[in-house]
Order: C-alpha cells, then sequence, then structure tokens
C-alpha cells in the first residue's frame, strides 16, 4: 500500500509540475515500454491514476488548464470507458481493445468469412471505426439514461457508487463518491 500511495503522489506531483510548466495534455499511460522498467515500479491501475491526478489538479487549482487522455489496455467495455471519463479523463485511448481488433481481423477464418461474404467486406481502419462507434454509441446510452445530453457534462462528473474500497483510497482518487 505503501509504495502505490508514493507512486501516485509522484505521478500528482509530475502532472501539477509538468501543467505549472505550460503543459496542455496529459497522458496517463499504463504502458510499459520494456520489461527491465517493469521491476522498479507500481502498477496503479488507470482509474486510480486518473481520479487522483483530476483531484490533484482541482486542489491547485490547475485543472482547467490541462486535458488527460488515458491510454491503456485496462479498458475494452462502454462501463471501463464510463468510469475513467466519470472520474476526469477528457479521453481514452484503448491500444489493446484496438490491437484485439487487429489480430481478429487479421485471423485467416475472418478473411475467408468476409470473402465469401458471410461478414461485411471491410478494411481494418473501418473494422477499428466500429469498435470506437460501438463504445461511442454505448456511452451516449449511459449518458441518456442519465438525462445528460453531453460528455462533457458526465467528465468528472464522479456519480458512482463505490462499494469496499478504504476510505483513503476514496480521498485520493475518488473524492466525493
Amino acid at each position: 500500500p505503501e509504495g502505490i500511495k508514493s507512486a501516485i503522489d509522484a505521478i500528482c506531483d509530475k502532472a501539477v509540475e509538468d501543467v505549472r510548466g505550460g503543459g496542455e495534455v496529459l497522458i496517463l499511460s499504463d504502458k510499459a515500454e520494456g520489461m527491465d522498467e517493469m521491476k522498479d515500479s507500481t502498477y496503479i491501475p488507470p482509474l486510480v491514476a486518473v481520479g487522483a491526478v483530476h483531484h490533484r489538479l482541482i486542489d491547485e487549482g490547475l485543472r482547467m488548464d490541462t486535458g488527460i487522455v488515458v491510454e491503456t489496455g485496462s479498458a475494452w467495455s462502454t462501463h471501463h470507458f464510463a468510469c475513467v471519463v466519470g472520474y476526469g479523463a477528457n479521453a481514452v485511448h484503448p491500444y489493446l481493445a484496438l490491437e484485439t481488433v487487429k489480430q481478429w481481423y487479421n485471423q485467416g477464418k475472418i478473411q475467408k468469412m468476409m470473402e465469401a461474404g458471410k461478414l461485411t467486406q471491410m478494411t481494418l481502419d473501418e473494422a477499428q471505426a466500429n469498435y470506437r462507434k460501438s463504445i461511442e454509441n454505448g456511452l451516449l446510452k449511459i449518458l441518456s439514461k442519465m438525462g445528460i445530453s453531453l460528455l462533457t457534462s458526465y467528465q468528472g462528473a464522479q456519480i458512482f457508487e463505490a462499494m469496499g474500497l478504504g476510505e483513503d483510497v476514496i480521498g485520493t482518487s475518488f473524492k466525493g463518491t
């Protein structure tokens, strides 16, 4: 617990420093570039990281000065996107979900089904655009059920309930939940 707390504090400190230095967009990523880097690092779930950074920037009076993009492999369903946006992200890049669509598309079986007319012919870009469109439609459905018409009205709104999380986690990443 202490390792993750100090890692979260370091990310938040860096975010404040970057925004004060003129950074207009912060990218929070869970991508590991190499295995050597991972041995001395602490994994922070993207939802915890974005919530902590969002709240630290609010506390410092800097949140309106920057956007937050979350680049993550742990967002693939509409609910995941809704949570990350609901706790402060302006945008989400689901690199693993897009790679999964690519892997699906490149399967010989899928290509043969497209050639045989059993699946609609499409390019890889179209397949990934279909995934993005399905996530967007799912988010619009969630928003409309709550009477929200703009994603920006949902962004950072924190209209969730938390179960099973300690008060220290709530206070750091999910204030007001």
